[in-house]
């Protein structure tokens, strides 16, 4: 890669013997280079960035030059990387990928020269990987890693990237156990195991919002999904309770994904509905949850007993409340005086 002298012009352009070529010099921390050293094979490509990382070349732009060189030999990254390409693809637009370029090697390459990097566009690009890794049949090694370094970020996820179709002989839409080990490698990773505790106060501690967002991500999830007939209950069930009860300030979340799985799953037994309903807490219910679900005739029975018995403490709580305000606001804004008779008067002057 050649790069210009120092001999330029004010504005820019390249001087050769004094005369203004017109060329425009390319700054060395651009990513004018990624689309050269992208012509190179895999293993070229692996030890050049080995050569350059000891160089110390910036990691952000090792990066880039990974994720250029991924999206450019495994087509399949284009889809789920850009979602402006309204173009679908499936799992023969592979074979259009250049013969030269051994896909099963180029992504396990590329899953080992990545670092250890978070951030929202890096988590979406790891999601892409991941679902190309599994149309391939990597090796499990490299599968693992990919769902252990989401996992480690996944507050940062998107639900439309975590909606990852099943490529296996499984007859769910999509790969819920994937899902749930992404979620488990989220709740291992050590930066959050004194977080998760029964006491966190999850309103005013800090180190709680990736727990809360995580939340509310999967309660989508769950919803979203919960619409495919071939889904188990035991997998709703189990994906509610990969997270700890305290990762939920309100369940209604919960409640809506349950409304939409008992209307998809028609056929469910009250005893099977009502196992479902365990993972609700009905005290974590607004207002509003309670008011729907006591007329939902969706829900066993028992359930709606108990939603109008939550729902009828809520409204007195509330009730009460709003009593006390009022009586606050009601009540004399200084101590209450009582005017002195005339014996008091004469006692206090007397020195009484």
């Amino acid at each position: 890669m050649m790069m210009y002298g120092r001999l330029q012009s004010p504005g820019g352009s390249i001087l050769w013997n004094g005369i203004n070529t017109g060329a425009r010099i390319r700054s060395t921390e651009s990513d004018w280079w990624f689309e050269d050293i992208s012509y190179l094979n895999v293993g070229l490509f692996e030890k050049l960035i080995h050569t350059m990382e000891t160089r110390g070349v910036r990691p952000e732009n090792l990066v880039g030059a990974i994720m250029y060189y991924a999206r450019k030999y495994l087509p399949g990254l284009g889809r789920w990387q850009s979602r402006q390409s309204g173009k679908t693809r499936t799992v023969a637009s592979f074979s259009l990928t250049p013969a030269a370029v051994d896909q099963k090697v180029l992504l396990e390459t590329i899953e080992k020269l990545l670092p250890e990097k978070k951030g929202k566009s890096f988590c979406r690009f790891l999601l892409g990987l991941l679902r190309v890794a599994l149309i391939l049949s990597v090796r499990q090694t490299c599968k693992d890693s990919l769902e252990r370094r989401i996992g480690m970020q996944l507050e940062m996820a998107t639900l439309d990237a975590l909606l990852i179709p099943t490529y296996s002989d499984s007859d769910t839409l999509y790969d819920t156990d994937c899902m749930e080990r992404i979620i488990h490698h989220f709740m291992n990773s050590e930066s959050r195991i004194t977080s998760f505790s029964p006491s966190l106060d999850l309103e005013t501690s800090p180190s709680s919002e990736p727990l809360r967002k995580v939340a509310k991500l999967m309660d989508n999830y769950i919803a979203e999904v919960a619409s495919d007939v071939n889904l188990k209950p035991m997998k709703i069930r189990s994906l509610a309770e990969a997270l700890p009860e305290s990762s939920r300030a309100l369940h209604d979340g919960l409640y809506r994904a349950l409304d939409i799985y008992f209307k998809a799953h028609p056929w469910l037994s009250e005893r099977e509905k009502e196992e479902l309903c365990n993972i609700i807490d009905y005290q974590k219910l607004s207002i509003d949850a309670c008011a729907h679900a006591s007329q939902n005739d969706r829900l066993p029975l028992r359930v709606v007993l108990q939603v109008l018995f939550f729902e009828q403490m809520q409204l007195r709580t509330a009730l009460a409340g709003c009593l006390h305000v009022l009586d606050a606001e009601n009540a004399p804004a200084g101590p209450i005086t009582v005017p002195m008779t005339r014996q008091d008067k004469l006692y206090r002057e007397m020195g009484g």
